[in-house]
């Protein structure tokens, strides 16, 4: 009984680190592709301001 217990508990902890994962990449993915629009926004804006 202990051993599918631990069985469980370790293909909980697996998936909750996979979840974590792809949370943090997809925060820093957002990060960079804001990072990227806001390099990109402002030659275009000081263009047309001139």
């Amino acid at each position: 009984m202990s051993q599918l217990a631990a069985n469980k508990g370790s293909r909980i902890i697996k998936v909750l680190g996979i979840v974590t994962l792809i949370g943090v990449l997809i925060a820093v993915g957002r990060i960079v592709l804001r990072v990227f629009n806001e390099k990109s926004g402002e030659p275009d804006d000081s263009h047309t301001g001139v």
